[in-house]
């Protein structure tokens, strides 16, 4: 090999020239080269949806606000299980403040605008709500208030810049303006923050520090939808098209004589409403009617279904409400990914805020318990059948063990009562 010369790079690929690139190309089909399509297609960064958009969307689209509602409905659908001492007080006191309808609103609001907050209206003896709970008058909550990301707003002074606080780079006072209302300023230790979906740091800080809605990843799927319903229903109402051919059509326009071809045209549209048979003459006009094809329209639209479901998250059965079709398909394998993908949001979006509304409550009865804890109630929840056949196994064994000497029946009794049952 030749010495390099001062100033040269040395082509990795032993010529001189442009290196190379891996990949395959076909010089003849243009594949891998400029003249590929393939190779400009890249990822755009769609705006974000504005409030008005998301809101038509709710309103207007049934499938649209399946997607809002879905995940919030699942995630209260069967509440939550309060135990520990003053567990049925706790259930009470939020029965009391209708927690579960405030809450299953907040979840909504924050799936469809990004975010969303509930306003706890604390009872500690303080008229001013931009100051912090004084835990030690705590006497309860006497309401909740839920309000979208678009009525709450803050500014850089209300970020709390003390690394000791918990409320440390966030916002430690909202300012919060009801439609039709006064704005007001409330510390966030009298606030339940609901995000919605979360987003890079860069991005949360286009949405003013809030999450995506719901509708944000869907929207080009579900507008997909939309078209191919649109089409599907223009396809049924031309599925039949009357073809009438006129004698001397071209010279009658050409002449001037549209009135000719217009009172015809009349002719034969009472004739078909007053006898629902078309009058024609047979030597001078032919009629027939044509129909469209409608053949794959369905695997077509069910593989737009199959996209937005993918694209939401959600299942088919549930966002359709239509049972999977095919042999011994019965959709509970999806059914319970989703459990699981919506007990992961309970988790994250719907027990800690309900956490801090339960250790308000708890306050005026002497502080939160040790042995509290709250619990998301199970999704899935078994057939009559599937529990007539769990009873029998467990009193089987139950039986089995007393005959062993292993437990006695007072023990066999207090094991049903922790199962509930009597």
């Amino acid at each position: 090999m030749g010495q390099i010369k001062k100033g040269e790079v040395r082509n990795p690929y032993g010529r001189k020239g442009k290196p190379r690139e891996d990949g395959w190309q076909n010089l003849l089909s243009g594949a891998g080269t400029a003249r590929d399509p393939s190779e400009h297609t890249t990822a755009r960064l769609d705006a974000e949806l504005t409030r008005d958009y998301v809101e038509a969307v709710y309103r207007s689209d049934g499938i649209g606000r399946r997607i809002v509602d879905l995940p919030a409905e699942e995630m209260t659908r069967e509440w939550v299980q309060i135990q520990g001492d003053g567990g049925d007080d706790r259930q009470s006191d939020l029965s009391r403040l209708r927690a579960k309808q405030k809450i299953n609103k907040a979840l909504r609001w924050a799936g469809l605008y990004g975010g969303s907050i509930i306003v706890m209206l604390v009872d500690d003896g303080s008229p001013d709500l931009s100051q912090p709970v004084r835990e030690g008058r705590v006497r309860g909550v006497s309401d909740l208030i839920v309000y979208d990301r678009h009525q709450v707003t803050w500014t850089a002074a209300d970020i709390s810049d003390d690394p000791r606080s918990r409320y440390f780079q966030m916002p430690e006072r909202f300012r919060v303006t009801p439609i039709g209302g006064r704005l007001f300023q409330v510390h966030r230790s009298r606030v339940l923050v609901f995000d919605g979906e979360d987003v890079p740091d860069r991005l949360r800080s286009k949405n003013n520090g809030w999450g995506d809605s719901r509708l944000q990843a869907a929207h080009r799927a579900l507008s997909r939808y939309g078209e191919g319903m649109s089409g599907t229903s223009s396809i049924v109402r031309d599925f039949i098209l009357p073809v009438l051919s006129m004698k001397n059509l071209s010279d009658l326009i050409a002449s001037g004589q549209e009135d000719v071809v217009k009172k015809r045209l009349e002719i034969l549209g009472v004739s078909r409403s007053v006898l629902n048979v078309l009058l024609i003459d047979s030597d001078d006009e032919d009629y027939q009617k044509k129909a469209s094809s409608v053949s794959g329209i369905d695997n077509l639209l069910q593989e737009l279904k199959h996209n937005l479901a993918a694209c939401t998250g959600i299942p088919q059965t549930l966002l359709f409400g239509r049972s999977p079709s095919g042999q011994n398909a019965t959709g509970e394998s999806d059914i319970r990914q989703w459990y699981d993908t919506v007990k992961g949001e309970q988790e994250d979006k719907l027990l800690p805020n309900l956490s801090s509304l339960v250790r308000y409550l708890d306050l005026p009865a002497g502080g939160e318990p040790d042995d509290r804890m709250i619990a998301a109630a199970p999704l899935w929840q078994p057939t009559a059948q599937e529990q007539a056949t769990t009873l029998k196994t467990t009193v089987e064994a139950l039986s089995l063990g007393m005959d062993w000497g292993i437990i006695d029946a007072d023990q066999a009794q207090q094991y049903l009562s922790n199962q509930g049952i009597s």
